[in-house]
């Protein structure tokens, strides 16, 4: 992305195409934050989605400060009251019982019978939200704490169709420090896999080699020259131990495979 001479990006603008929303009981782990900017991230399949939205039935996200803020005697110090309107709607196009019981709160009986309180339901969830826009920039949330604030059912009209407009409350979190969510802004090209290090140098066989570097959150393989390291396991998303498969002394180009691309880097075994 690039600005003009006026400051403007016009490929910076979000112009969304697609995307889904999942939804957990309350207490469903989200991703972590190396876990949720990689572009290939796999749902947690304890989330439902879902499924298809009305074509003008995506995220409205309202967040914004509500009460009056703290004034002092002194003139022109305030402090915000801390009190905060966080709340997103979506539109569900689909009839099925994924909806039904994400907007209810409850699974239908054997006869997909559920008796409805119009008041609402109290069952709380942790959502999870991504949109991805004409450009290629992602835009992720995880609000470990929602519960359904009210389901407006769209006016049955022949031949179009049924919908049914959900208004979600967000509330703070612990998980999220005291907040009412967090939020991933991943640009075109997303995670930048690459090594940096690989320590100890000229390893032998069944060594434990610790490699240094940044995307390996999700990291599939990793091998040394064309042989799979014996074992490896992710320390953080900046660093595996992987262990020397037996072999020849020599060159042993070390390569590391993830969701979001391969990393390389020379290396000679002992």
């Amino acid at each position: 992305m690039a600005k003009d001479s006026k400051g403007n990006d016009v490929s910076a603008v979000g112009i969304p195409v697609t995307g889904r929303m999942g939804f957990a009981p309350e207490g469903t782990a989200g991703p972590t934050p190396s876990e949720g900017a990689v572009i290939g991230f796999t749902l947690d399949p304890a989330y439902q989605v879902p499924g298809l939205l009305t074509d003008d039935g995506g995220p409205e996200w309202t967040l914004e400060a509500d009460g009056d803020p703290v004034e002092f005697w002194q003139e022109g110090y305030t402090l915000p009251s801390g009190l905060a309107k966080a709340e997103v709607s979506q539109t569900y196009a689909q009839t099925d019982e994924t909806v039904r019981s994400i907007i209810r709160g409850q699974v239908a009986d054997e006869n997909g019978y559920m008796t409805i309180d119009a008041g609402g339901t109290d069952t709380k969830y942790s959502m999870f939200s991504e949109e991805i826009f004409k450009n290629g920039t992602i835009r992720r949330r995880w609000a470990p704490d929602v519960n359904v604030l009210s389901v407006k059912e769209v006016k049955s009209k022949r031949g179009d169709v049924m919908g049914y407009e959900t208004t979600y409350k967000i509330n703070r979190s612990d998980l999220v420090g005291g907040k009412h969510f967090g939020e991933w802004l991943i640009l075109p090209g997303g995670v930048v896999v690459s090594i940096s290090t690989a320590t100890p140098a000229d390893a032998a066989a069944a060594a434990t080699v610790t490699i240094t570097g940044t995307g390996f959150t999700g990291t599939t393989a990793v091998k040394f020259g064309a042989s799979n390291a014996t074992s490896f396991a992710v320390v953080s998303n900046t660093s595996i131990t992987a262990v020397m498969p037996a072999g020849s002394a020599g060159s042993a180009q070390i390569t590391v495979t993830t969701p979001s691309g391969n990393a390389t880097f020379a290396y000679n075994r002992g």
